[in-house]
């Protein structure tokens, strides 16, 4: 729970100085990255678990 709590934060910041031009749209996305493939491997293995498909998240999606 905590890791879920972090990383909205995480993506939060990301976005908030994407949107204030601190950052470029590459930056944004380099720096997303690492989150959304924590956050798709954390939903693949629950999905593996409960035998369901895994949502993907993607980073466009992140940033809306």
């Amino acid at each position: 729970m905590q890791t879920a709590i972090s990383n909205q934060l995480k993506i939060a910041d990301i976005r908030r100085r994407m949107l204030t031009h601190e950052i470029s749209y590459e930056q944004a996305k380099a720096e997303a990255q690492p989150i959304i493939d924590d956050i798709n491997t954390a939903a693949s293995q629950l999905a593996k678990k409960y035998k369901l498909r895994a949502p993907k998240v993607s980073f466009a999606a992140m940033m809306r």
